[in-house]
């Protein structure tokens, strides 16, 4: 597989304070990539940073074979990157049909391809399109904000923390929906708290403390890294 996201040596933060101190990581396409590590690790923040959210002082970003180091959250969205942040990420008062519609905003023309598209993805919403956002379960709304930056057909899907809040049954639905989305052909860079559930299907995974990379490899392999077992899964 060809690398779509490469990160290397990343260094930035919000304002004066650093956050990341040297961070890397790469993104094959088609792969679902998992960020784990303790609070404060720095693993949202690598995140934003790929969508232009805070200053970067050091290092590159690279996209589909562009630079897009420093550019605008706007211009990283038409290059094909969409974000879905862990809060405020629907339109409580826009029904579930609507808040797909304003997902859509960069197309022209017939939106109905797209819509089937996300209707199959996620049947649940097709029964209940015409409901308020406001009215859903959790589960359900983060799963037509996924269903709305999906609208854009996107390359990479930046997903903060979908899992949090939920019951078992909605954590296991969204790791499925991510694993139909990447089949579809749509590469998913995550930030999960629930470290070992995420490392369990994810192709591959990074773990990060106080800033920097601490361990990589397949969700497999650090499930059965005793290091990472002890330090970050609870033994």
């Amino acid at each position: 597989m060809s690398v779509l996201l490469n990160m290397q040596d990343l260094v930035g933060g919000y304002g004066e304070a650093d956050i990341l101190q040297g961070v890397s990581m790469v993104v094959h396409e088609k792969e679902i990539v998992v960020i784990v590590g303790p609070n404060g690790a720095g693993k949202s923040t690598a995140m934003k940073a790929v969508f232009g959210l805070l200053t970067i002082r050091g290092g590159s970003i690279r996209f589909d074979g562009d630079d897009i180091t420093g550019w605008a959250p706007n211009r990283i969205v038409q290059r094909g990157i969409c974000y879905v942040p862990q809060v405020e990420n629907i339109f409580r008062e826009m029904s579930i049909h609507e808040n797909l519609e304003m997902g859509a905003f960069l197309r022209k023309g017939d939106l109905s391809a797209g819509f089937d598209r996300i209707y199959t993805l996620f049947p649940d919403l097709k029964e209940r399109r015409r409901t308020l956002a406001g009215n859903l379960s959790g589960g359900q709304r983060q799963m037509v904000a996924m269903g709305r930056a999906l609208m854009l057909d996107p390359k990479l899907l930046l997903l903060d923390e979908p899992t949090a809040g939920l019951s078992p049954k909605y954590m296991e639905q969204i790791f499925q929906i991510s694993r139909d989305v990447r089949d579809t052909g749509v590469a998913i860079l995550l930030v999960e708290q629930h470290a070992k559930q995420a490392l369990a299907f994810a192709d591959r995974a990074y773990v990060l403390a106080s800033g920097s990379n601490r361990h990589e490899g397949t969700g497999a392999e650090l499930l059965a890294n005793r290091e990472v077992a002890e330090m970050f899964l609870g033994g």
